[in-house]
């Protein structure tokens, strides 16, 4: 619009200088006269390419235009390109590529507030991205406004979704993070549709392109029961575990009661001593009443060459 105005304005000026050239001219051949008519063709010239300027736009790749004049929205968008408009009308734009929740620049996480299925409060870190649909620019700004409005607008549905979801489950239930990312982007996905108070179709403010659970912290209580009772349950494992060796070492030991009598060591003597019978040592049985000993005399003998 201000470049249309400043068109204008050469305009007029263009048509002033023409004017008072041609009233000098009447009067007699004079220098000025072709100097202000020189002048005029140049404000003329000028203000023609202001107005030519003011009817084209360009839409870059990535983004999308809403023509609007006057209080009146065009409802088809300008994609990229050169684009002819009228020369009054302002152009607002939109981007069309993915943004992200939190903002690139700003804080890298953003941790809500939400409460479980027991009321318990939980802090959720959540991210997403999301888009908007080109063909839907000139409704979602004649509903919802600038860009600025719908990064708000969108801020609101992803707490909402959040919310709404984390809310469908119980503290026993935060392991199932799959199930709970699913539901959250669901129900933001959702809560970008909106209904206009003034009638109509509803519309969609955006899209949800990726939806990320980042971290789930229970209230700082249960994460200390929770830690509690894994170590009780360590505990018990430990001591189940010390009861089963005591039980498993007591039967053997009974196990060995049994089998190992007199006559089973008797019997173990004599295979020994069969064994013994090709060897080269020289062994005297000397039989006691507390059973069969043996004596090795070659290990006697050098242990009394030691001493």
């Amino acid at each position: 619009m201000g470049e249309l105005v400043l068109g204008l304005v050469f305009l007029a000026v263009s048509f002033f200088v023409t004017t008072a050239a041609a009233a000098i001219k009447s009067q007699g051949p004079r220098p000025i006269a072709g100097i202000l008519r020189s002048a005029a063709i140049g404000f003329l010239a000028l203000g023609a390419l202001l107005i030519l300027g003011s009817a084209l736009v360009v839409i870059q790749p990535g983004e999308v235009g809403v023509r609007h004049a006057f209080g009146t929205v065009d409802p088809r968008p300008l994609l990229p390109g050169i684009r002819l408009v009228t020369p009054w009308s302002s152009v607002e734009r939109f981007s069309t590529r993915e943004e992200q929740f939190p903002e690139v620049g700003g804080d890298e996480r953003e941790t809500m507030d939400a409460l479980s299925n027991e009321q318990m409060a939980m802090k959720v870190d959540a991210g997403l991205r999301w888009q908007i649909d080109p063909q839907q620019a000139p409704r979602i700004f004649t509903e919802i406004g600038a860009e600025p409005q719908i990064h708000s607008a969108v801020r609101n549905a992803i707490r909402k979704g959040v919310r709404d979801g984390m809310v469908q489950f119980s503290i026993n239930e935060i392991s199932k993070r799959t199930l709970i990312a699913q539901t959250m982007e669901a129900l933001v996905d959702s809560a970008l549709v909106t209904q206009p108070r003034a009638g109509g179709p509803p519309f969609r403010i955006a899209q949800v392109t990726a939806f990320f659970l980042r971290n789930l912290e229970p209230p700082e209580q249960v994460v200390q029961a929770i830690n509690n009772k894994i170590a009780q349950e360590q505990q018990i494992e430990t001591e189940r575990h010390r009861v089963e060796v005591a039980r498993l070492q007591s039967e053997q030991q009974r196990l060995l009661n049994q089998t190992l009598t007199a006559e089973q060591l008797t019997k173990q003597y004599l295979e020994v001593l069969h064994d013994m019978k090709n060897s080269n040592n020289l062994v005297i049985l000397v039989p006691t009443t507390g059973g069969v000993p043996l004596l090795d005399i070659n290990s006697l003998r050098n242990s009394l060459r030691g001493r």
